[in-house]
């Protein structure tokens, strides 16, 4: 061979082999890996692709009662602390139903003040027999008045086809006079359910204006609250008509794990007692309780909305019971220390109740983890669904702050509040709409949709308020609103 052809052919055949080689290595060259050496050639090592880290930040669990967890940011900063958020969003099941009925220990209280004279009085003992056709045999009820103070009407009795025609009869002798001592009214009450802790215990409270004897200030009522939670009594607060402190009133119901209703007229008082007995009567878990365990050196700054016990790293936080689709949810804010790269354990959450359709107890579980990065440019934006519950919480404090402000006489401070509020409500809405996770758009809509409806809502109702009732009736609504939003 001469040695022109000898070099041509080896500088062909290494050629060759260089072309082989850099297929073998680059992502075109994927489908020679995926292909099996043939007979009497050496395989070439492929790389292994690098799996994407899992998502941790958020877990679903449950049966009866579904809870699901997400964290505020799935990838945080690695080099410095960061705030974030732990979301907790617990839905009773609509379709289940309790194996066996909770008994009910009702507690009516109402108020029978000289303002309550006349059509207030008739409808608040309308709702009241309301209540009492729609107790089933083997529940307990009593029936409170209170004025200068409180008295009982009707004992604790137990409801039957005798006893239940007497206690209607009972109801026949109230009679409207004297001043209003709700304190008086709730501890009477409280004193009439704790012999019956085991049942759903629920104190109903009437009250159509300021309280001027016993307790009056919004701390006292605060600590009533309080005592009755953990006493395993919660206070459902009706309203009426435009007098009354919707301030305390909701706090009453908050605190107790209770919920909060304002009536604009008295002839509404019927449907609401109803509403509220269709409710109870379709329990369908007690005792809810969840526990946060934080990590170490994962603090809280803050619990949005709720009462809680903290113990050491650990949160308490008692939501009491749950009808058929309920819902209640939990927010905090945390700060996260600075720490290694990859995977970031932030809290473990528990969940416990009593069970009443599974007739067991409920017990569920998740972790939340973060993945911390030093790559910035990795950084979670806040999580659209966490983003529409601050909202929410936030919408709800502006309400209150409008109020405030309303009450004073400053209407246009109060609408400045609200429309700051509405302007960051929609800002926040078009940042967090970039990434709804999937199949999750309903949630997201609306969390931002009842947001941006109450604050436009109570910007009009204050715009076209006269002087005197109609922005009271528009601030009753708003602190329903926020009640609800915080929820």
């Amino acid at each position: 061979m001469k040695l022109s052809v000898f070099i041509a052919v080896a500088v062909a055949g290494m050629a060759g082999t260089s072309v082989a080689v850099w297929s073998a290595t680059t992502p075109s060259g994927s489908s020679l890996q995926a292909r099996q050496a043939e007979p009497g050639t050496t395989a070439l090592a492929a790389p292994l692709a690098e799996k994407p880290p899992v998502d941790k930040s958020s877990f679903i669990v449950g049966d009866t009662l579904m809870m699901e967890g997400r964290l505020g940011h799935a990838i945080i900063p690695s080099q410095r602390g960061s705030e974030s958020f732990l979301f907790v969003d617990i839905n009773a099941d609509a379709t289940k139903e309790a194996a066996k009925p909770a008994e009910l220990n009702l507690a009516i209280v109402i108020d029978k003040s000289g303002s309550m004279r006349g059509k207030r009085l008739k409808n608040a003992v309308e709702g009241a027999r309301t209540a009492l056709s729609q107790l089933r045999d083997g529940d307990v009820v009593s029936v409170i008045t209170y004025g200068q103070t409180a008295n009982v009407i009707v004992s604790p009795t137990v409801i039957t086809s005798a006893s239940r025609d007497v206690v209607l009869t009972a109801l026949n002798t109230i009679r409207a006079r004297g001043e209003t001592c709700i304190s008086c009214g709730i501890d009477l009450a409280r004193r009439m359910a704790r012999s019956n802790s085991d049942k759903v215990t629920r104190i109903v409270l009437l009250s159509d204006g300021e309280a001027t004897v016993g307790i009056q200030d919004f701390a006292g009522f605060t600590r009533i609250a309080e005592d009755c939670r953990r006493n395993h009594m919660a206070i459902t607060t009706i309203g009426v008509d435009v007098d009354y402190n919707e301030r305390i009133m909701a706090a009453l119901a908050r605190g107790s794990n209770g919920r909060h209703h304002f009536v604009d007229r008295p002839d509404q008082l019927v449907s609401i007692f109803s509403k509220e007995m269709e409710s109870l009567a379709k329990t369908v878990a007690m005792n809810a309780e969840v526990t946060v365990e934080l990590e170490p050196g994962v603090f809280v700054d803050e619990v949005f909305d709720r009462p809680f016990e903290r113990q050491g790293n650990r949160l308490i936080v008692p939501l009491g019971i749950f009808a058929q689709n309920d819902r209640k949810t939990l927010l905090v804010r945390l700060r996260v220390p600075q720490g290694p790269e990859g995977e970031r354990p932030i809290a473990n959450v528990k969940f416990r109740y009593d069970d009443l359709a599974e007739a067991k107890d409920g017990i569920c579980e998740g972790e939340l983890i973060a993945l911390a990065t030093s790559d910035a440019t990795k950084n979670s934006e806040l999580d659209a669904l966490v983003s529409g519950r601050l909202t929410q919480s936030e919408t709800a404090k502006s309400l209150e702050a409008a109020n405030s402000a309303f009450g004073r006489g400053d209407v246009r401070q109060a609408r400045s509040i609200l429309r700051a509020q509405k302007t960051k409500t929609s800002s926040r809405r078009k940042a967090a709409a970039k990434h709804i996770p999937m199949g999750r758009a309903g949630d997201f809509n609306s969390a931002f949709g009842k947001s941006s409806g109450s604050l436009s809502g109570a910007d009009s109702g204050f715009a076209e308020a006269a002087p005197a009732r109609e922005g009271s009736v528009q601030a009753k609504r708003n602190q329903q609103d926020a009640f609800e939003l915080a929820e």
